[in-house]
């Protein structure tokens, strides 16, 4: 079997545009650092979660069972 020099021989692909140049960054200044106030305790977030497991009861089984999954699936 020969190789057809007419199969190889195609026409060079268009050249990609160049993206055009971006101007220079405009200096930002620093915004200030915001600090909460708000801390939850251990007892606010536990009742916060009796609450959603008693409103949402299929939608929290099923956040507990993938959760479940993605950490079989990381620990192999």
């Amino acid at each position: 079997m020969t190789d057809d020099p007419e199969l190889f021989a195609t026409e060079t692909a268009p050249k990609r545009r160049t993206r055009a140049r971006r101007a220079p960054a405009v200096a930002v200044e620093p915004e200030p650092e915001i600090v909460s106030e708000a801390v939850a305790t251990l007892d606010d977030l536990r009742i916060a979660g009796e609450k959603f497991i008693r409103e949402k009861p299929l939608l929290a089984v099923g956040l507990a069972v993938g959760l479940g999954y993605l950490i079989g699936r990381l620990r192999r």
